[in-house]
């Protein structure tokens, strides 16, 4: 007979890496929600955001409504997200967002929460957060937003 402490083991570990991957979500303390104006090109129009040392780590979340529907099931958008100040990339990162509707269930979940970006900033400043495109659009989504939280923690 197996013993039952490496399926635990196993479940602990799995549990510890999804909630690290959530610290950007539920960590720190929120500072701000902006709306995203959608973008010629399916992205969505830049974005200032002042930010500073004392914020850091800094996680950009990207939130927004699922419009149901059962023909965007399995599909997905993504997305590039690029942080820069003064001119200077200071994080990019690749994101997609996936519809979780079935055919069966075509509204899935109503909402999706997702980190972009964990962020230093080296200096208290206007940084330009813009979201492009990388793909056409499959999915509708509906009020999309961007939450900037500060002081989050940081998985190991």
């Amino acid at each position: 007979m197996l013993s039952a402490a490496p399926a635990r083991q196993a479940w602990a570990l799995l549990l510890l890496l999804l909630l690290a991957a959530c610290d950007g979500l539920f960590t720190g303390a929120q500072v701000t929600r902006f709306p995203l104006q959608p973008a010629a090109g399916g992205g969505f129009a830049p974005l200032r955001l002042t930010l500073g040392p004392e914020m850091n780590p800094v996680a950009l979340n990207f939130s927004a409504e699922y419009t149901p529907d059962p023909a965007q099931a399995g599909k997905w958008n993504s997305y590039v997200a690029m942080l820069s100040y003064k001119g200077r990339t200071v994080a990019t990162g690749a994101f997609n967002i996936n519809s979780n509707a079935t055919p069966d269930a075509p509204v899935g979940a109503v909402s999706v929460s997702q980190t972009m970006l964990l962020v230093d900033a080296p200096e208290i400043g206007d940084y330009e957060l813009s979201i492009s495109a990388s793909g056409q659009s499959r999915i509708t989504l509906a009020h999309p937003n961007l939450e900037l939280r500060r002081n989050i923690r940081r998985g190991n």
